[in-house]
């Protein structure tokens, strides 16, 4: 940013909602939503934003937002050393003097009065804008109205509001000679914006580049970016959260691919709690394997190569994660190895996995009872005898 510029960012829930009048909006991850539900527009009013200095040149107005193709989003901006100001009256017969703070955040005058008063006090209105030189914007406090008009059921987004000020033009650094005698809408200074708008721009993505590689600061698409750089190709099977995690930890799991250790990793990365993993050749050197060779083969497999993961059920909780789970262990497991990923649950069957402390428990004073007084007649139910 130009030096000496000040700014005012809006990209959170509570930055929205802040000393403000909200209208059929809603919001999701911080970003305001509005959808053409009820047939009314979503409508954002602030209240004013205080320079704390009169004549203040406000400068630039930014705005990241999506903007489907049939909607509209109209931007009212306003500006004035004085909060006071005139408005017709209700009967039509005059003009009453408001202040416009407290007109804004009056409960018992209708949202449509409050955006049709920035028409009356000479609003400066802007169609779809992502980015606005308020270059006939002075005055100590400023307005901003957000109209989002959408004509189906098309969602529009604004993920932040970025207001700039005071002006600070690259004409201030020119010879003396090209600043004398410049007039309030003079053809240079708007010119020379728009080539300090890209610079300044420019400036800014490089200021913020360490953040972008931070996967923890990243925003959601350059997050997408980072994974591919990992070989992370399916980025929807893991969510936003999830995938920062991943993305933290990818290095040390990339180092250990292949390994006992990255399965559990990752598997970690996913479910948020560390696996018990079985190796069937671990179990083959137990003294005991060639007394029951057939049990345990049913459990474990009977395959040299193969490995089992055993969580909760209450950390596997559909089989559409099951099905995910695979594909994300299958993605560091050793090629040649077989993946046998089980759910344990809290219901014991003859030949399943069941163990002690994990999803059976031993208890004094309870007996076991098996009926059909019961939601499930195969449950084994333990009831306490007092």
């Amino acid at each position: 940013m130009a030096s000496g510029a000040k700014s005012i960012v809006i990209n959170r829930e509570d930055d929205w909602k802040d000393r403000s009048v909200l209208s059929h909006v809603g919001f999701k991850d911080d970003i305001l939503i509005s959808e053409n539900k009820s047939g009314e527009n979503g409508v954002y009013i602030s209240k004013s934003f205080d320079s704390n200095e009169l004549e203040t040149a406000w400068h630039r107005l930014r705005i990241k937002a999506d903007i489907p193709s049939n909607g509209v989003m109209k931007l009212k901006v306003y500006a004035s050393d004085s909060k006071e100001t005139l408005v017709p009256s209700t009967d039509g017969k005059g003009m009453n003097r408001i202040d416009i703070d407290e007109y804004i955040s009056d409960q018992n005058i209708d949202i449509n009065r409050k955006v049709d008063m920035f028409d009356y006090i000479g609003a400066k209105l802007y169609e779809n804008p992502n980015d606005v030189l308020m270059f006939d914007q002075v005055g100590r406090y400023l307005w901003i109205c957000i109209e989002l008009i959408n004509y189906s059921k098309s969602i529009t987004k604004i993920e932040s509001m970025k207001i700039e000020y005071p002006r600070v033009s690259f004409v201030d650094y020119l010879p003396e000679i090209y600043r004398e005698k410049l007039e309030k809408d003079s053809f240079l200074p708007r010119f020379m914006g728009i080539f300090q708008n890209i610079y300044v721009d420019l400036e800014d993505r490089i200021d913020f580049t360490p953040m972008n590689f931070d996967p923890n600061t990243t925003n959601k698409d350059f997050l997408n970016w980072l994974a591919d750089w990992f070989s992370i190709k399916d980025t929807s099977i893991w969510g936003e959260s999830k995938l920062r995690i991943l993305i933290n930890e990818a290095v040390k799991i990339y180092k250990m691919k292949g390994t006992k250790r990255a399965v559990a990793k990752i598997v970690k990365s996913y479910v948020g709690v560390e696996p018990i993993i079985v190796e069937k050749f671990d179990i083959k050197e137990n003294q005991y394997y060639s007394k029951n060779k057939d049990e345990i083969d049913q459990l474990f497999g009977d395959n040299g190569f193969m490995f089992t993961v055993i969580l909760n059920e209450k950390d596997v909780k559909s089989s559409e994660e099951y099905v995910e789970l695979i594909r994300v262990i299958n993605s560091v497991k050793p090629i040649d190895c077989i993946c046998n990923l089980v759910v344990l649950t809290n219901k014991i069957y003859l030949g399943h996995h069941c163990y002690l402390g994990i999803n059976s428990y031993i208890a004094k004073n309870e007996e076991m009872v098996i009926g059909n007084n019961y939601p499930d007649s195969n449950t084994l139910v333990l009831v306490d005898k007092k």
